[in-house]
């Protein structure tokens, strides 16, 4: 019964049966306990249904099993019932062979007693939800519909199907389908009620009563169990029928006193005794035949079951209902007293009224309004507790009365008429609201100026409440989102406002807010009532209570509408400005293509001549000349990706940038120059970082920056002895996350007269220099937000490097 209880526990977390989901059966104490308690609970029942048993009738008067495997799937959850059936099959297999009961028959009657408990107990959790509790009306009418009538009726059937099918036993097909519906119908109303309610109730309620509680139930046990002794046990068939109602007083004590567990035992004690008596020839039922006996004892249990397990539910149900309201009405934390109707005395008030009106429990009772002096006016309470006897109920009718101590003090007031111990009564319930309405006529002070320092400054206030879903926003504020002015608001509203691609962002923003409690900004778009597309700026943060619970969003919106619309009319200036400044520099960027293209061009052409040599030389090495024959294409390559940077600077379109991983590019660049370096006699060095960040930029223009770097450096050791002819480029990432290229060569370095004007445009320290190169190369790192810098080394040469900004890199 122990191990019911506790898987009791589980079946009461799903409100309806089919709704029991998770199919996994734990192998824990308590699922192997109850198995246990099932096995051994069953195998009893049937030992018990065979001494029960009318000789020579085949079929038990009472048969428990069915109605103990019932109860058993009433407690347990949906998904360990085939443990529970299992659990029966082995204790009803030895109990039925043990009373030489053939092995097909045994099977067939299992069969037919897992129906029965099948279909009783899954229709009563179907139509009951929640728990399993006999201490209601609506679950004992269930419980009997379900349990007691329709699966006693459907098994019986099949029951009997079986017994013919089988030739086991005496009688007609219709005779045993009746015999083993009454059977099982008495089990049901016996049996069932008895194993649910101490289950559910009866145990725990052991534990907490009082000495007082299990003397009385002693004395009705005593009494009952004598004068079931008495009637059923010693009179004979032939005493006045009128003796079988003896127990009934101490059957109506027990249902009313110790509910649907109490009446669900005495009627048990009874049934025994009843049975008892009459299979051993004693008692008002054993004067006739065994069929009939049985069949007296059963409808005599069955008329005196039904209506007492009804009267305790409906007692309990009442008992529970007034339990409740004595609990509610001792710990409102509104005041509550409970007036006479007919003399107007008070006749109960809770301690939250001795708090508010100063009056004592004791000096209240039996005291009229009129005695207690509450009245601020003339009559005024006793005038609103009167209409409640006329018409609907008070709610929240706000009044004046008069305390003991504290002077007037603004209430809200409601009543309702209901009969205490059969006499009509008045509960009244007051709150005291004097406090609250100070702080309401406070606030509106309040709101007024802040609504006109929020007007003068064009903000828009609004609170929104997460609980009960609805939001305030001044006028200011309904004029910028187009709401009405008696429009009721919520978050749905906040949010249909907002431009569709940007609601999902204000919804997080929302709940961050009131998840982390701080102060939260965004801007995002919204849909004017005109159709135009407005923007705003959002501040607000969450308010909570003393346990950090957060209780409303405040905060202004900021229409940015104008100013938005300012910025980018500022921006389309600015780009007709850089527009007009590229095609300025249209002429500027001319020399500079002719600078770029000299390289390639070059390069073409020294190849190209090179290529005739070893044709006019008669012997070709087909290897060289593909060499030379790629150089030539590389070269062209470059010359047509510096054509297309330059045309892209002066397009009016932005620039294209991608993401770059600069120390690809440097590589690309070292196999583009190496032919460079092999002519200059120079050695090619990397030393770069690992895994840089990738930039947004255009990798044609960095290219450019480091071309241009690199063949400045082979031109700087023309003078260099060929043993330090070194051109080290570098990647490295910076403190700050900026990411540092460098370009380092052992040539003369940089005089102090020309460090000034190093990137100046047409500048030049080269006789045959056009002075556009680091001038482009300014250009280009700035144009991507960095900066180029150069400086002499320690140990000779100079060293040039540029710095990409992290707010570059896509992180």
């Amino acid at each position: 019964m122990k191990s019911i209880s506790m898987q009791l526990g589980t079946a009461e977390n799903q409100s309806r049966w089919r709704r029991a989901g998770d199919w996994n059966v734990p192998l824990d104490l308590p699922t192997v306990l109850t198995g246990l308690v099932v096995f051994v609970g069953y195998y009893l029942g049937a030992k018990l249904g065979f001494a029960l048993t009318f000789q020579p009738h085949p079929v038990s008067v009472l048969w428990p099993p069915n109605s103990i495997l019932a109860a058993a799937l009433l407690l347990t959850p949906l998904r360990i019932w085939w443990l529970v059936l299992l659990a029966a099959f082995p204790a009803h297999w030895a109990a039925e062979l043990q009373s030489h009961v053939p092995p097909p028959m045994i099977l067939c009657w299992f069969i037919s007693n897992s129906c029965e408990a099948v279909i009783g107990a899954g229709l009563a959790r179907y139509l009951i939800s929640g728990p399993i509790r006999l201490n209601g009306l609506r679950n004992v009418g269930f419980f009997c519909l379900c349990v007691v009538c329709i699966a006693p009726f459907l098994s019986s059937f099949l029951d009997a199907g079986f017994v013919r099918w089988n030739g086991w036993g005496q009688g007609a097909y219709w005779e045993l389908w009746r015999v083993r519906f009454i059977s099982n119908v008495l089990a049901a109303l016996t049996v069932a009620p008895l194993i649910v309610t101490w289950a559910t109730s009866g145990i725990a309620s052991l534990r907490k009563a009082r000495r007082s509680r299990y003397l009385e139930a002693g004395l009705l046990f005593v009494g009952l169990l004598s004068v079931s002794f008495a009637v059923l046990y010693k009179l004979g068939w032939e005493a006045d029928s009128a003796l079988l109602f003896l127990p009934l007083p101490f059957l109506l004590w027990a249902a009313v006193r110790f509910g649907s567990c109490g009446a669900s035992t005495a009627v048990w004690i009874v049934a025994f005794s009843a049975i008892w008596s009459a299979t051993h020839g004693h008692g008002p039922f054993s004067g006739g035949s065994a069929g009939h006996n049985a069949l007296s004892i059963q409808m005599f249990l069955i008329v005196l079951s039904v209506p007492l397990l009804f009267l305790a539910a409906v007692i309990e149900e009442r008992g529970n209902v007034e339990e409740r309201f004595v609990k509610a009405f001792r710990s409102s934390p509104d005041a509550m007293l409970i007036i006479r109707r007919r003399d107007s005395c008070v006749i109960d008030v809770n301690e939250h009224w001795q708090t508010i009106f100063g009056y004592r429990r004791e000096e209240a009772i039996r005291h009229t309004i009129s005695d207690l002096n509450l009245n601020a006016r003339e009559g005024d309470l006793e005038k609103l507790i009167a209409s409640t006897s006329e018409g609907e109920p008070l709610h929240d009718v706000e009044m004046f009365l008069r305390t003991k101590a504290a002077g007037v003090r603004r209430i809200s007031l409601s009543a309702d008429t209901v009969d205490m111990a059969s006499e009509p009564c008045f509960v009244v319930i007051i709150r005291d609201i004097t406090e609250q309405k100070k702080a309401e006529a406070a606030l509106r002070q309040r709101e007024a100026r802040i609504n006109l320092a929020a007007e003068s400054a064009n903000l828009a206030l609004w609170v929104y409440d997460p609980e009960k879903n609805l939001a305030w926003m001044s006028e200011k504020g309904r004029a910028i989102y187009g709401f009405g002015s008696e429009e009721p608001l919520s978050r749905d509203s906040f949010v249909s406002g907002v431009h569709p691609d940007e609601r999902q962002v204000v919804r997080n923003a929302f709940d961050r807010a009131r998840e982390s409690q701080e102060t939260f900004e965004i801007e995002h778009r919204i849909l004017k009532p005109d159709g135009e597309t407005g923007w705003v700026i959002v501040r607000g943060r969450s308010l909570c209570d003393e346990q950090g619970k957060p209780l409303e969003l405040i905060g202004v919106t900021i229409d940015v509408t104008a100013k938005k619309q300012a910025d980018l009319q500022l921006q389309l200036h600015r780009q007709e400005m850089a527009h007009l400044s590229r095609v300025a520099m249209m002429g500027e960027m001319a020399a500079s293509l002719a600078h770029e293209l000299n390289q390639p061009l070059s390069g073409i052409i020294s190849n190209a001549r090179a290529g005739e040599r070893f044709i006019d030389r008669g012997n070709v090495d087909l290897g060289e000349l593909r060499d030379l024959l790629a150089d030539i294409v590389a070269d062209g390559r470059r010359a047509g990706d510096v054509i297309r940077g330059i045309r892209s600077m002066i397009r009016k379109d932005a620039p294209a940038r991608q993401r770059v991983n600069l120390n690809d590019l440097v590589m690309n660049v070292v196999r583009m120059v190496k032919p460079d370096a092999m002519h200059h006699s120079c050695e090619l060095e990397t030393l770069l970082e690992p895994n840089l960040l990738a930039l947004e930029a255009d990798p044609i223009q960095l290219q450019q920056v480091l071309i241009n770097l690199v063949i400045n450096a082979f031109d700087a050791m023309r003078d260099t002895p060929l043993n330090r002819r070194k051109v080290l480029i570098a990647t490295e990432r910076n403190g700050d996350g900026a990411i540092r290229t460098s370009v380092r060569d052992y040539g003369v370095g940089i005089s102090e007269e020309a460090r000034g004007q190093l990137f100046d445009h047409f500048f030049t320290t080269k006789p045959e220099g056009l002075g556009m190169g680091l001038g482009l190369v300014r250009s280009i790192v700035e144009s991507h937000g960095g900066t180029v810098a150069a400086e002499n080394v320690e140990g000779g040469g100079a060293q040039f490097h540029f710095n990409l900004p992290a707010s570059a890199a896509a992180l």
